[in-house]
């Protein structure tokens, strides 16, 4: 698939809410994929990024925001966007309130809310205070 243009992140802002710049930089040249660096340590854990979602894909691709937005949308807090597969079914997620606008968060999936998830951060850890960062922190899998 082609990368996306400025219309189709606009269109993304439009359903979403407005994107911080170095996220929409990401998806204009790569569109996703498959990181070479895999390994997220957090505060709480080492975990494995699966893959980076597409914005721009067929019609139910399994690694895009569209194919997670529908299967994990009413489960993650509102204004996140997941936009990474995490191993055993977790998420990395772009905050995009505008309190913490830009933050990544490791969603567990293993801890979420049995009642309402629009507003439950329980299962959530801040991993970095911005896409880039993010991006940064990720190092090769060797084990």
């Amino acid at each position: 698939m082609p990368n996306p243009t400025d219309e189709d992140i606009q269109r993304l802002e439009d359903l979403a809410g407005a994107i911080p710049e170095d996220y929409k930089a990401f998806l204009k040249n790569q569109n996703g994929g498959i990181p070479s660096a895999t390994l997220l340590k957090t505060k709480s854990n080492e975990r494995v990024i699966n893959s980076l979602l597409a914005l721009n894909a067929p019609s139910g691709f399994g690694d895009s925001i569209e194919n997670h937005t529908k299967i994990y949308g009413d489960r993650i807090p509102s204004k996140t966007i997941p936009i990474a597969s995490g191993g055993g079914g977790d998420l990395i997620l772009l905050n995009i309130d505008a309190r913490n606008f830009g933050e990544i968060l490791c969603w567990d999936h293993n801890f979420e809310s049995d009642d309402d998830a629009s507003n439950y951060f329980e299962n959530t850890e801040v991993v970095a205070s911005s896409f880039s960062e993010f991006l940064s922190k990720l190092s090769p899998d060797v084990g």
